[in-house]
């Protein structure tokens, strides 16, 4: 899945281990889908989380960890990294 980098209009930044990453939540039917990305490099790999609708900012920092501790690489170009939030975990998900 290729993807278009996070606009800076409407998305924000936070900082995490003195990292910075952009971000921005889209409504979708079945919640909310958060994209991550580091603010540094624009072509980097991807994290999209999907999370309930109801999306707690408080949760930015697990999704990040979660990803880096699984395989999320945001140096690296490469296929978008999906994971799905379920309860107080995540999980990585394959494209649907």
């Amino acid at each position: 899945m290729t993807h278009k980098p996070i606009p800076r209009k409407g998305s924000k930044i936070f900082s995490l281990n003195d990292a910075h990453y952009r971000w921005i939540a889209y409504a979708t039917k079945k919640g909310t889908e958060v994209r991550i990305c580091y603010e540094e490099i624009s072509d980097g790999q991807m994290l999209i989380a999907q999370v309930p609708k109801v999306f707690d900012l408080r949760w930015l920092e697990d999704i990040v960890n979660y990803a880096l501790d699984n395989g999320w690489d945001p140096s690296d170009t490469g296929e978008v990294f999906i994971i799905r939030r379920s309860k107080d975990t995540y999980r990585i998900i394959s494209e649907e």
